[in-house]
């Protein structure tokens, strides 16, 4: 929680910096213009870099499952093009989890309950709209989102360890069947950022993102496995 309110601190002094910066405005950047040549074409690239907390949403029986957990999401991608109201912007985040298997449901675990750890990559396509005041950049990022996740047996758990299907091992394989299940892997994204130009072509500041997933919501699961994150941007 500590973290949370540390970067919403930032965000809100990069707000200030956002208004301060307003009688230079340039609000829709450059008009864009088909790059030449491949110098041309990486001069309009931007490498993303992003790090911070965030929440994946368990609205399930905490009696049984985990509350919702604090995760840590490292997120790498590019902007392309850099400079212009329009972009896009492909990115991967990566962060762990710990999984239980119980009542045909792949539930977030304490580690203590835990069947599986679980690597979960989530892969992002993001619209950009780009303002530009003066030195200061916001952008808003509706988009896409592909959930992958791969879960095996935790540390200390035995395949023939008893699970609530029969065994840790069909534990496991139920829960990598349930990740698939329904197009919960589909998610809706959005994104806003503001990022300030501190020295050249390196922008920093903080970012919040929101993961919400598609089928789920429809089929009266409801929030769960929304994901929502606050971090810090670098942009190189």
């Amino acid at each position: 929680m500590k973290k949370i309110i540390f970067f919403v601190t930032l965000f809100i002094f990069s707000m200030t910096a956002f208004a301060q910066e307003s009688e230079n405005i340039k609000f829709l950047g450059n008009k864009f213009t088909k790059p030449q040549n491949f110098s041309e074409f990486i001069n309009l690239l931007d490498f993303e870099i992003e790090a911070g907390p965030g929440m994946y949403i368990n609205t399930e029986s905490k009696t049984v499952s985990a509350p919702s957990p604090i995760i840590y999401p490292v997120t790498m991608g590019f902007l392309w093009p850099n400079n212009t109201f329009l972009a896009v912007q492909p990115s991967m985040s990566f962060f762990m989890m710990n999984h239980l298997w119980y009542n045909n449901k792949a539930l977030p675990a304490e580690i203590e309950n835990r069947t599986s750890t679980t690597l979960s990559f989530m892969f992002t396509l993001p619209a950009v709209i780009s303002i530009y005041m003066g030195k200061t950049r916001l952008q808003l990022m509706p988009g896409i989102s592909i959930l992958t996740r791969f879960a095996f047996l935790a540390n200390n758990i035995n395949a023939d360890d008893s699970g609530f299907s029969g065994s840790a091992t069909s534990d496991i394989a139920n829960i990598n069947g349930w990740f698939w299940n329904n197009a919960r892997f589909f998610y809706l994204s959005s994104g806003i950022s503001f990022l300030y130009n501190i020295y050249n072509d390196i922008k920093i500041g903080p970012e919040i993102n929101l993961h919400i997933p598609l089928v789920p919501l429809v089929t009266g699961e409801g929030l769960q496995g929304t994901i929502i994150s606050i971090g810090m941007k670098i942009s190189l």
